[in-house]
């Protein structure tokens, strides 16, 4: 037997105004744009389109106890792709760091030198989509994945922008 309990109705349909607006901002992601500084060159944006053109692989990782798949290009092939020399790491260029910055403002950083595939060669990806789904507005639409970092300190959501810079003494 049911009893009616109308002190919960409010808290019900509050419930399912929230859920209407989840889903509208998981579905109003905005497209995928990530803007590359170099030192001295005029920056470079790469939209959707051009990201979906680059090569793209799959990765398990898992962050905070929550293991998925996700998908996109290797960080590696976006540098590549804004004509950073990241194939053949020596010289000066080994001062040389990668600033991934978010939309709040939040940064990490690498050196060049660990992503370059012939010498740290550290798996990164700028992630798209999290087991076949887009990235929802929380986490994208673009996520840096470091699935070797033992903590997810560098993962980070909503990124939007790289700057690689040559450190100076």
């Amino acid at each position: 037997m049911r009893l009616p309990i109308p002190h919960l109705a409010p808290i019900v349909g509050t419930l399912a105004v929230l859920a209407q607006s989840l889903a509208a901002q998981v579905s109003t992601a905005a497209p995928a744009r990530l803007e590359i500084h170099r030192d001295s060159a005029p920056p470079i944006v790469v939209a959707a389109p051009e990201l979906a053109r680059l090569p793209r692989v799959d990765v398990h990782a898992t962050e905070h106890g929550r293991s998925g798949t996700f998908t996109g290009v290797p960080l590696a092939a976006v540098l590549r792709h804004a004509g950073v020399p990241i194939d053949s790491v020596r010289g000066a260029r080994t001062a040389t760091v990668v600033i991934i910055t978010a939309a709040d403002g939040y940064r990490a950083a690498f050196s060049l030198a660990e992503l370059a595939p012939d010498l740290g060669g550290r798996a990164v990806l700028v992630a798209d989509r999290r087991d076949g789904q887009p990235l929802d507005s929380a986490e994208g639409p673009l996520r840096l994945v470091v699935p070797d970092d033992k903590r997810p300190t560098r993962w980070v959501r909503q990124v939007t922008r790289i700057d690689v810079r040559q450190v100076k003494p």
